[in-house]
């Protein structure tokens, strides 16, 4: 852990806050009932949580693009896992308190390697939170088999045989290591790894990621607000490491888009005051410029084959199902629609594939 004066003079200190705010949202979106997902209270314990849930409560427009977000990403990845069959990997860069592995777990998703990455400081401490919560670590192992302790009588009730019953078994060994001074955390189908992704892939992703891969098997990896504060080489080294490594590729970022515009100003003033800074939006303005950096022919031939993306308005106005927009328009109050489509321009999803041909919304 830095010290509260070394946190102060890290440079990263600002963007390794956004991971709190994003944890934030999604927990205020979980206690008010716009998503279900137990886990979020287990990865994020935010400073003033024994205030009360107002002190955790976000304004509605965060609520509903939080809701959004995550049902646009879960879809991609429901979608992704379906064509790719049982040896599916996803990467998740800069996860931070992230909870889709445990979401997917309990949705008997099958997946061969999930592996996410941020920064140690981060990755230390969500290692820890997963040590210390059973409900989080029982989920790393494999899927237990069902069992049956009693026998059927040929009359069809059941008895316990106790002069066959065998001895308890021994505790079982935990199912996952914890390495690296507690910055990684590994098993057989979850990998939490502790890299700098600003680092060119060389060093990072082929030396420290591809290990725990089969290049050979589909690939899915997520960048959700990561892009955006990284240089714009940096970025597209990535997404060209992953096009070059993998024959069976997906890709889904969630970025802001629209900064040129008068609101998109405002978001850039109140990141300033933050002391974030936004080098990869400049060459991304829009929603079709998201899209085409998968395609960009500097990234080489072949990297992706196809690409899209949507606004979160677009998401809510052609995706997301019509009942679930009724049913969380229950749960708060609000009134300025139009202030909400402004809000939700300014962000979007964006995917691009390679050999899959349904990834897309």
């Amino acid at each position: 852990m830095l010290s509260g004066q070394e946190a102060q003079n890290d440079p990263d200190d600002a963007i390794r806050a956004t991971d709190d705010d994003a944890a934030a949202s999604r927990l205020s979106a979980v206690t008010l009932g716009y998503l279900d997902d137990p886990y979020t209270s287990l990865l994020y314990k935010p400073p003033r949580m024994h205030a009360g849930p107002s002190a955790i409560r976000k304004a509605p427009l965060i609520n509903v693009g939080t809701h959004h977000r995550t049902a646009a990403i879960d879809l991609l990845v429901d979608k992704f896992l379906d064509q790719a069959g049982p040896n599916a990997q996803i990467v998740s860069l800069g996860a931070g308190s992230d909870t889709r592995y445990w979401r997917l777990r309990d949705k008997n998703r099958q997946i061969r390697r999930y592996v996410e990455v941020d920064f140690p400081h981060i990755t230390s401490i969500k290692a820890q939170r997963i040590s210390r919560s059973p409900k989080l670590s029982s989920r790393l192992g494999p899927t237990p088999s069902s069992s049956s302790t009693s026998a059927p009588t040929a009359s069809g009730s059941s008895h316990t045989d106790t002069s066959t019953m065998l001895p308890p078994p021994a505790p079982r060994e935990k199912p996952y290591t914890v390495q690296k001074g507690g910055t990684q955390l590994v098993s057989d189908t979850y990998f939490l790894l502790p890299l700098d992704l600003r680092q060119h892939p060389s060093s990072t992703l082929s030396e420290q990621l591809l290990p725990h891969l089969d290049r050979t098997a589909p690939v899915l990896f997520l960048a959700e607000c990561v892009f955006c504060y990284m240089a714009p080489e940096l970025s597209a080294d990535i997404l060209g490491w992953f096009g070059r490594t993998f024959n069976t590729l997906a890709g889904v970022i969630y970025e802001m888009c629209g900064l040129q515009d008068t609101f998109g100003q405002v978001m850039r003033r109140n990141l300033a005051a933050r002391h974030l800074s936004l080098p990869g939006a400049e060459p991304f303005p829009d929603i079709a410029s998201q899209a085409a950096r998968f395609v960009d022919p500097s990234l080489g031939e072949g990297v992706f084959q196809q690409s899209g993306a949507k606004s979160l308005w677009d998401i809510r106005q052609s995706v997301i199902d019509p009942d679930e927009i009724t049913r969380i328009s229950k749960l708060e109050f609000l009134d300025e629609i139009e202030e909400l489509r402004l809000v939700l321009n300014h962000y979007c999803v964006a995917w691009g594939t390679k050999s899959l041909s349904s990834v897309s919304l």
